[in-house]
């Protein structure tokens, strides 16, 4: 993804880095609630903390940047992420198996 002129690499996915995220109080399921904090968290795993990727998403912004890349690259990060995918699953079959048995 591109912010002012520079070319960061989208990390994957993975559990190391949705601890990360975490760690930075970004939740998967509070994308929708916070999702400035969603996208600066994308952006200090690429490039390494929460302040330089705020600066350089607010110097993004005043330069006539908006969000639609990075959101895009997001949103195909969490699509390839076989971590990602394979928890959404789980979940979803653990809620399937819940609602038989409630039935």
């Amino acid at each position: 993804m591109k912010i002012n002129g520079k070319t960061y690499k989208m990390p994957e996915l993975s559990f190391n880095a949705m601890c990360q995220l975490e760690d930075m109080g970004i939740s998967m399921a509070d994308f929708d609630k916070k999702p400035m904090a969603a996208i600066r968290g994308f952006l200090a795993l690429a490039i390494g903390d929460t302040e330089t990727a705020g600066k350089e998403l607010e110097a993004h912004v005043v330069n006539g940047g908006d969000f639609t890349e990075i959101v895009e690259k997001i949103a195909k990060a969490v699509q390839d992420s076989g971590f990602f995918q394979a928890l959404s699953t789980k979940q979803i079959q653990q809620r399937t198996e819940s609602d038989s048995k409630a039935k």
